[in-house]
């Protein structure tokens, strides 16, 4: 029997050609396609092997959706020397990309010998029309059978665009089969480790022989032994096959490295662009951040900052590294931030700080005519970094100037009112609202707002985002200045702490109380603080119970220590306008909750003072006990054309909530007690998109109270779902296949928390 030689099989002399004409092929066998939701292209399972790669196969996603494996068999027509196939994925989308495979070839459609194992290698699993090929010793077969094991990302269907199958004439078939062997992956490994073995089998039963192909490492056998430098390591195993196998062989590279090379990362929340202004010689605050790779070994053992010849070890709080620096003098100031990791690797940073006396009113330009459009640039977000002014003590007012205009997009302004906010980063890297704005309606308009409040955090390098709720229908261009009035305050230090941030609901009978208590520390040295607190209401309509929460004047407690303390008058008188917004387009001389088109949020403010002796006291935020939606689809009692024109109406009332508490003191307030805000982001998957009109939603982890509300492109809403959980969430199947063909955008809230995602109907 003639043998195809090693070299020639796995060298490239070997030439597979496609297999043409496709005319007398046909599917043999398929375990699932959808016959009837995919218009022109329906998926079935014929559409993989026509040679168009505008339609497609896709397995079934309505009804039983069974989930993988999946599975398709080709009868070829006539016998072939056939030597591998590919798959082409969809052209239009990225999703229903197979991964792990089993390939079997026939030579009557029943005795199958499988040929190949692995997982389909595409160029990039993120995008649409991409094809994988996968090649092997030619074998006579006329059927071809291709089972799909596991999906690439969470998908549970299959959709290709076209198989194709190769045959090899340079090479043809010679009585053997392809050994089914497979080759483990090696991780990463670091000098010090100790000798370890590669592992690889074959279903040949035949010894396995492995050589070191480059890199600092030996072998004995299979057992591989680093040499203790660093690089890259490139190991081979093969198989040279005998008179019933094919040859076999495959490649694994692996990265060595050596910890003791490693060096830490320094970044620094002061600026050496902007003088720190202060009347007197006070502590000022310094927050450095240090970072090292190979964290799951490595880790910083110290921050320490050497300024006038002394060194000070920095206090790791909250993620970043902190000192209060009492400057000896005016003027320049050299300060070194050394970060030594636990490799004994040393980092140092050298800046230099000028302290100066010298107040007088600044201006910081922040956003600087950047636009907001979901329609052309895609994001409802715009994000930006800016060198503040640092100080203590110099500035008694900070006003955020800000304006919103029209910009040079289709559409220009958006014709209707829209949230939106401003937030910035605070060294422990969480992001607080600076103010709330709701746009106008179709116009441009200006407002001046006192941010004071955030003095501490609006110093140095500081990052900023806005957020506006547009939808395509236009955008907005966006001017920020902050102007630091020089004075002296009140009280010399301020401190920022978050109670309740993000969209929460209000009446849902499953949920009527939906803030959290918070625990607030009076530490000693407060001398004073305050609650401010933004809350602007969302959602009305006829399917909503007295048009809450957007048109519903409603009174809330805030509860100190569980006594209420505090009432919030929730109303904003709209005409005249608050911003002197007039000449609007819609509605914007209706009194709101909170707030009004073209204005910020209304500002409501606490006043603490009297429980600073306190060592703690709790705050609750208490929505108006006496309000329910009774046409909330939660309701018990809510039938649609009954109680209620339409339960699933969509527009439940919703907050919008920003609530915090601002200590001041005359001292460099120590904080040890405060609770650090977890930093957990909301993320979620929409598959398949486009759709037919039936979608799911899977989220990141896990999360509880979360409402998905569904958009048109003008921002109107269409449709909305609660769910406990995210496990109620993710097994849930969307239907939106009343709806008009277009695009459509879903907002996912939990937890105060959300995210948007796009959806194309077909």
């Amino acid at each position: 029997m003639l043998l195809v030689p090693l070299s020639a099989y796995l060298n490239g002399q070997c030439t597979p050609t496609e297999i043409t004409p496709k005319s007398n092929w046909s599917v043999f066998y398929v375990d699932s396609e959808e016959t009837a939701g995919e218009g022109n292209n329906n998926g079935h399972a014929i559409h993989a092997i026509d040679n168009n790669l505008n339609t497609f196969w896709h397995t079934q996603w309505q009804g039983s959706q069974p989930d993988y494996p999946h599975e398709i068999q080709l009868n070829l027509g006539s016998s072939h020397d056939v030597a591998g196939i590919s798959v082409t994925s969809r052209n239009d989308n990225p999703f229903g990309k197979p991964k792990d495979y089993i390939i079997s070839l026939s030579t009557n459609g029943s005795d199958w010998v499988a040929q190949s194992i692995g997982q389909f290698q595409f160029p990039n699993v993120n995008q649409a029309g991409q094809k994988a090929d996968v090649f092997f010793g030619a074998v006579s077969a006329q059927y071809v059978k291709i089972e799909f094991l596991t999906p690439y990302g969470n998908d549970y269907y299959t959709v290709l665009a076209e198989i194709d199958v190769y045959e090899d004439l340079t090479c043809p078939a010679t009585g053997q089969n392809n050994q089914l062997a497979s080759f483990d992956e090696i991780p990463k490994k670091y000098t010090t480790d100790a000798p370890f073995t590669l592992e690889a089998s074959t279903n040949s039963g035949l010894d396995i022989d492995f050589e070191v192909v480059s890199g600092p490492a030996t072998l004995s056998g299979n057992v591989v032994t680093l040499n203790g430098t660093g690089g890259v390591v490139t190991v081979k195993a093969s198989q040279a096959g005998n008179n019933q196998y094919y040859p076999w062989e495959s490649t694994h590279s692996f990265d060595v490295i050596d910890l003791t090379q490693i060096q830490p990362e320094i970044s620094v929340r002061f600026t050496e662009n902007q003088d720190v202004k202060m009347a007197e010689l006070d502590p000022y605050k310094l927050y450095a951040y240090a970072v090292i790779d190979e964290s799951e070994v490595l880790s910083i053992s110290s921050v320490e900052y050497e300024i006038d010849g002394e060194t000070h070890l920095a206090e790791l709080k909250n993620g970043a590294y902190q000192y209060w620096w009492t400057p000896s003098q005016y003027g320049n100031n050299n300060i070194k931030v050394k970060a030594t990791a636990s490799n004994g690797m040393v980092k140092t940073e050298t800046y230099n700080l000028n302290v100066s006396n010298s107040i007088s009113n600044l201006s910081s330009v922040t956003f600087d005519g950047d636009v907001i459009d979901m329609g052309t640039i895609g994001s409802q977000w715009f994000y930006g970094s800016y060198e503040l002014p640092q100080f203590v003590a110099a500035y008694d007012t900070i006003l955020a100037d800000f304006q919103i205009s029209c910009p040079n997009v289709p559409g220009g302004c958006d014709d209707w009112d829209r949230l939106g906010w401003v937030d910035i980063k605070a060294p422990d890297g969480s992001w607080v609202e600076l103010f709330r704005y709701i746009t106008p309606y179709g116009v441009a308009c200006d407002e001046t707002i006192d941010v004071t409040d955030f003095a501490s955090l609006l110093q140095g390098k500081v990052e900023f985002r806005m957020y506006i709720e547009t939808w395509g229908t236009g955008g907005w261009k966006l001017d920020l200045s902050l102007d630091y009035l020089a004075g002296t305050p009140e009280y010399k230090y301020s401190h920022v702490q978050e109670l309740w941030h993000g969209n929460f609901p209000f009446g849902n009978p499953a949920n009527l109380q939906p803030m959290e208590t918070v625990q607030v520390y009076m530490e000693p040295g407060v001398e004073d603080a305050k609650l401010r607190l933004v809350t602007t209401g969302h959602g009305w309509g006829a399917n909503n119970t007295s048009n809450a929460a957007e048109f519903y004047h409603a009174y809330h407690n805030i509860q100190v220590n569980q006594s209420n303390t505090f009432v919030q008058d929730l109303w904003q008188t709209c005409n005249p306008n608050p911003a002197g917004c007039t000449g609007q387009m819609g509605t914007w001389q209706y009194n709101r909750a909170g707030w009004c088109p073209g204005s910020m949020g209304k500002l409501y403010f606490y006043d603490l003072s009297p429980f600073i002796a306190q060592e703690s006291i709790s705050l609750d935020y208490q929505f108006q006990e006496s309000y329910v939606d009774k046409c909330h689809p939660n309701h018990p009692d809510c039938v649609s054309g009954s109680t209620c024109a339409d339960c699933n109406d969509s527009y439940n009332p919703n907050y919008q909530i920003g609530g915090y508490v601002i200590k001041y003191s005359n001292l460099p307030l120590v904080l040890g007690t405060e609770e650090q805000v977890e930093l957990k982001e909301l993320k979620a998957a929409l598959y398949p998109n486009p759709s037919n009109g039936t979608f799911r939603i899977q989220l990141n982890s896990d999360w509880t109270h979360i409402s998905t509300t569904l958009f048109d492109v003008t921002g109107r809403m269409m449709q909305t779902c609660f769910f406990n959980n995210e496990q109620d969430m993710n097994k849930a199947l969307f239907d939106i296949r009343s709806f008009p063909a277009g695009t459509y955008f879903i907002k996912v809230n939990s937890e105060g928390k959300f995210v948007n995602l796009k959806v194309i109907k077909k």
